[in-house]
């Protein structure tokens, strides 16, 4: 999974892609299109920040719980933003029944998605946290058994 500041940068590229898309006149469609790609990112940002740093990166990379949570914060106010001009033009291109209709979509392949993509990528992080554990463990239980068989001798 893309760590947040990936993810709001590939959102930020997307946002000015659609951006210059509208002023530009393009065709709805492929504004649309771009959008995809937008929200895609958009969504892994907001995933990003929902779940928990992994124990080295919290020891390596550690940062004050102020800096962390002001970089948090202005990343998702920068994506809030953006969210509400792109759900804007949506409403102003299909008005509020296609805006409904984009939100219960939303709210659909939100749900697919949770339970496919993120439910995968949370198993297979559990799973390399499990084996990385497994592999530090097996050198205090080697030197354990190592002292053990010669304080019995």
């Amino acid at each position: 999974m893309l760590d947040p500041v990936t993810a709001a940068a590939g959102c930020a590229k997307a946002y000015a892609v659609v951006k210059g898309m509208v002023e530009a006149g393009r065709s709805v469609e492929d504004t649309l299109s771009q959008i995809g790609v937008w929200w895609g990112h958009y969504s892994d940002a907001m995933e990003c920040d929902k779940k928990e740093p992994s124990p080295f990166r919290k020891v390596v990379f550690a940062k004050s719980v102020q800096a962390e949570a002001l970089e948090r914060f202005a990343r998702q106010q920068k994506l809030r933003a953006q969210r509400r001009e792109i759900v804007m033009l949506i409403k102003y291109t299909y008005g509020d029944t296609g805006l409904d209709e984009f939100r219960q979509l939303q709210k659909t392949i939100t749900l697919e998605r949770e339970r496919t993509i993120y439910k995968q990528k949370r198993m297979k992080e559990k799973i390399l946290a499990g084996i990385l554990g497994i592999i530090g463990v097996i050198p205090i239980v080697f030197l354990i058994w190592l002292v053990v068989e010669k304080g019995g001798k």
